[in-house]
């Protein structure tokens, strides 16, 4: 059985990340991501790896847009799992539906309409990053193609890695000030609980 205990590969500075290191028996402890380290753990760190120059290149205030973007992502994610799952705090299906079209809704017409008025754009070039990141997450969890599943956990841990803990808090705190009507504190809590072995990992 694998553990992550096993994974000696030491911590790593991220180059052109600022102040950011990896912690990979950290990753490796994370739920979602066990089963592709216990596979390959050097191709799957490689696979990782790949997704960061590009990343890192991405200017700064785009990073912050786009943090905001997998903030609300994984909120809305843990919602709708609730849901599936009937927990018990899962919202009625009328709220559990708005709350997704209004997150879909960001993704597809690529912009953030905040509550305050607050608009939150992208540049083409992220238009286009965002949208082969939904391609990517269609073939992986609706059309459960394995190969594409393993893809994307590589690139979402990527991006957590190139956010950065202090950019993906700021928009923990910008999202839980504007959609915790909408998402329900409950559940900006739990997408946060989601992020935090992320955090975790990467530091120092």
């Amino acid at each position: 059985m694998f553990s992550p205990s096993s994974v000696r590969m030491p911590p790593i500075f991220v180059p052109n990340v600022p102040m950011t290191y990896v912690n990979w028996q950290a990753l490796a402890a994370i739920s979602e991501l066990q089963p592709y380290f216990a596979e390959d753990v050097a191709g799957f760190q490689q696979q990782i790896e790949q997704h960061l120059p590009g990343l890192a290149a991405i200017a700064p205030e785009e990073l912050d847009n786009l943090a905001v973007l997998r903030v609300l992502e994984v909120s809305n994610g843990c919602l709708q799992w609730a849901f599936r799952r009937q927990d018990e705090h899962c919202l009625s299906v009328e709220q559990t539906r708005e709350c997704m079209q209004t997150v879909i809704g960001f993704i597809k017409v690529k912009k953030i309409a905040c509550p305050s008025g607050k608009i939150i754009a992208f540049t083409p070039a992220i238009e286009q990053l965002i949208e082969q990141t939904t391609q990517l997450y269609r073939q992986a969890f609706k059309q459960n193609n394995q190969t594409a599943k393993q893809e994307y956990y590589a690139y979402s841990t990527a991006q957590f890695i190139a956010y950065g803990g202090d950019r993906l808090n700021q928009a923990q705190d910008l999202v839980e000030q504007e959609f915790s009507p909408l998402l329900t504190p409950h559940f900006v809590l739990r997408g946060k609980n989601y992020i935090a072995p992320y955090l975790q990992a990467i530091t120092p």
